[in-house]
């Protein structure tokens, strides 16, 4: 074969250090973005990646089409062939399942998919309105606490694992209005709340209505490299892979 005619098709732990996001063990991952984007593919095909064909990918599903089998069909095409996807209807299922992955014991790497975190917020602030607490900011008083622990148990979790982790989030939820560090046109307020626990932040978008289309990876927070913030980098989904778009 022709040194021309190689795939030259990157993994996505490559286009992402194009980012400067280097995933290694104990670090986390947050990816924020509007519905449809892509964020759990893309989650499920980093996670791959950094396993590898041993590895073993955990998925905490708080969004009810994880309890759908043709939903977790199609994510586990995405995924190693040992994968574990776990439909976490409250937080007392999450905690559940995190606990009987701390517990158990994996061969080969571990990643940690926490999608979505942000289906959380809406569940408890639902449960607040239910009780006739209509005001968001005792609502948010309430429910940010909840937000925190999740997260760094979630964080902890990885960190015990020796894993990697993800937490998938929507922009719209608790968001609130202008940029978020001057970078991004959406403030992904409730991703802010959970920053703590992550060692980067990512918003994903779509430069269109189709499958086909390109998405736009921006880097928005850096604990390793902050210098690396508002690095952009064009995707695109080819079967199950990513692939970069060059301009």
């Amino acid at each position: 074969m022709s040194k021309e005619s190689k795939d030259v098709r990157k993994t996505s732990l490559e286009i992402l250090s194009k980012l400067g996001i280097t995933m290694k063990e104990g670090k986390t991952l947050g990816i924020y973005g509007l519905s449809m984007v892509g964020k759990s593919v893309l989650s499920a095909i980093i996670s791959r990646d950094w396993v590898g064909d041993n590895g073993t990918v955990v998925i905490f599903g708080t969004e009810s089409h994880y309890a759908d089998e043709d939903y977790r069909n199609l994510i586990s095409k995405f995924l190693p062939k040992s994968n574990y996807i776990n439909y976490c209807h409250s937080i007392e299922d999450v905690y559940k399942y995190m606990n009987i992955v701390r517990r158990k014991t994996f061969e080969g790497r571990v990643a940690l998919i926490l999608d979505s975190l942000s289906f959380i917020a809406i569940r408890e602030t639902a449960e607040w309105n239910l009780k006739g607490v209509t005001e968001p900011r005792v609502i948010a008083a309430r429910v940010v606490p909840v937000l925190y622990t999740v997260a760094a148990t979630f964080k902890s979790l990885v960190i015990e694992k020796h894993g990697v982790g993800i937490m998938v989030m929507h922009a719209g939820t608790m968001a609130g209005t202008s940029k978020f560090r001057g970078i991004t046109e959406y403030r992904p307020s409730m991703a802010g709340r959970v920053a703590h626990s992550l060692d980067y932040l990512m918003l994903m978008e779509s430069e269109g209505p189709t499958l086909e289309a390109p998405r736009k990876l921006t880097l928005v927070m850096s604990r390793l490299n902050p210098l690396d913030e508002g690095k952009v980098v064009k995707v695109k989904f080819v079967g199950n892979m990513i692939e970069e778009v060059k301009e």
